[in-house]
């Protein structure tokens, strides 16, 4: 991306390079930008392409809403990840193993 070009192809997020700055909006108010899988993969390619822009020499990381900048992890798709897991096992186990996925994936994100 070169500047000021605004991606428009994300769905839970928003990109814009103004000068030398990148600016990365979460864009989920109704659910206080809780991160799901989406929004986690798609700040994941946003950050990526911050790296790779050469005139990109920092990032500012907002959210839009009033109440919260991001709420944690959305568990409206946890619940449902539990759901269509109800019969493999018990909640409680799977839990640690998601929690140190998405710690993972953030950790990814500093990295970049």
């Amino acid at each position: 991306m070169s500047a000021t070009q605004v991606s428009t192809s994300f769905e839970n997020i928003t990109y814009e390079v103004k000068g030398s700055i990148g600016y990365i909006t979460l864009n989920r108010p109704k659910v206080m930008n809780a991160l799901n899988r989406r929004t986690v993969e798609e700040l994941n390619a946003a950050f990526h392409a911050a790296k790779e822009d050469a005139a990109v020499k920092g990032i500012i990381l907002t959210g839009v809403g009033e109440k919260a900048f991001i709420a944690g992890a959305d568990i409206a798709e946890l619940s449902a990840i539990d759901g269509d897991k109800a019969g493999t096992g018990s909640r409680q186990a799977n839990s640690p193993r998601r929690a140190r996925r998405c710690s993972c994936s953030l950790r990814r994100l500093a990295s970049l």
